[in-house]
């Protein structure tokens, strides 16, 4: 049982069960039924109170020397004896210390996206993905995007968290399309039962299929880093959303350019 309650759609629905005691006379199953679900409970509130420490250290602990690393690099930098040669050197360092911090980001991200308690509400997924592609676009003005919205992608889900989802998936599409003429985004979707299937499809380089499997894991990546990949957290920061909302993300790519991200949400009400 311990390794089921690790589960996330398992640990979700744990997680949500009420702690009503167990009706007196009630048949033997049932009552080791509840105090398994209970064990299950203890287990996952342990876990969340690691994640929490394990992010607290890298706020805290890990962030400080490395402000450090920079800040004196930095300062060094400016002495104006400094050879070029040693300038450059500099500048890896500092640019190092920038990548380093933008893997404690994704780490703390991670580790929200599994320990966050979810705060159920409607949400409009296309106004979330325009929302995540006006920031890209304030961020690079220069750039030629058009993205293309369905109407109707109405789902239930944790809107923080979404946010989340849509700005690793949006952002994967925008810097996978670096090499092109302008960046060409569409979010799609369609409602099987009570699930909304998404789409969020590009034309930028898109992935050989042989590595798709590496979707899933932590600092894998669909590319090299020499290829432009990143650090390998933001579709495990993905993954981890849509799972905790009860779906399954995959990935697509080719024949021809681009490449397409599946998931399903839980469907708002039709009406």
């Amino acid at each position: 049982m311990g390794a089921s309650c690790r589960t996330s759609a398992f640990g979700t629905m744990i997680a949500s069960m009420s702690d009503s005691p167990v009706p007196v006379g009630a048949p033997d199953d049932i009552v080791r039924l509840q105090r398994e679900l209970a064990a299950c409970r203890a287990e996952l509130q342990a876990l969340r109170e690691e994640q929490r420490t394990f992010a607290d250290g890298i706020s805290h602990d890990l962030r400080a020397p490395l402000r450090a690393i920079d800040t004196f690099a930095a300062l060094v930098e400016k002495d104006p004896g400094l050879g070029e040669e040693s300038r450059q050197h500099l500048r890896r360092v500092r640019a190092g210390a920038a990548r380093l911090g933008g893997l404690f980001d994704a780490l703390l991200e991670l580790s929200r996206a599994g320990r966050a308690d979810l705060r159920l509400q409607p949400v409009d997924l296309g106004q979330v993905a325009e929302w995540v592609v006006a920031e890209l676009r304030d961020a690079e003005p220069a750039r030629d995007a058009q993205l293309v919205v369905e109407a109707g992608l109405e789902v239930v889900g944790d809107e923080r968290l979404l946010k989340s989802l849509m700005s690793q998936l949006l952002g994967n599409a925008w810097k996978f399309s670096r090499d092109r003429d302008h960046v060409s985004i569409r979010v799609g979707g369609e409602r099987i039962g009570g699930r909304l299937h998404v789409g969020v499809h590009d034309a930028g380089r898109g992935f050989d299929m042989a590595y798709a499997g590496k979707l899933s894991q932590p600092f894998q990546r669909l590319v090299g880093s020499e290829q432009g990949g990143g650090h390998g957290l933001g579709l495990a920061i993905a993954r981890r959303i849509v799972e905790r909302h009860g779906g399954r993300l995959s990935a697509r790519s080719g024949p021809g350019p681009g490449a397409s991200f599946l998931f399903d949400l839980p469907a708002a009400s039709a009406g």
